[in-house]
């Protein structure tokens, strides 16, 4: 995935799922699980939080001053024969 920093972001002020969320560390994206819950999925290390009944609880949860959202490219890359 290949963020996009045009120097502004958007607050987070609610959340849904394909959002991608950057903090002073970390960049994150809000998936929904097979077990229908929300979680943040940290797109460095690949780890998964919690799973959260709604995106609100989620949101309630995780939310820290300082998260932005941020626009974010998916690149796949396929192997070169």
């Amino acid at each position: 995935m290949k963020i996009i920093d045009k120097g502004s972001h958007a607050p987070v002020t609610k959340c849904s799922v394909g959002d991608v969320i950057q903090d002073d560390s970390s960049t994150y994206m809000i998936v929904r699980t097979l077990s229908d819950n929300y979680a943040l999925v940290d797109l460095g290390d690949g780890y998964v939080s919690d799973g959260y009944g709604s995106l609100k609880e989620l949101y309630h949860e995780t939310y820290v001053s300082g998260d932005r959202k941020v626009k974010a490219t998916l690149v796949i890359e396929g192997e070169e024969s």
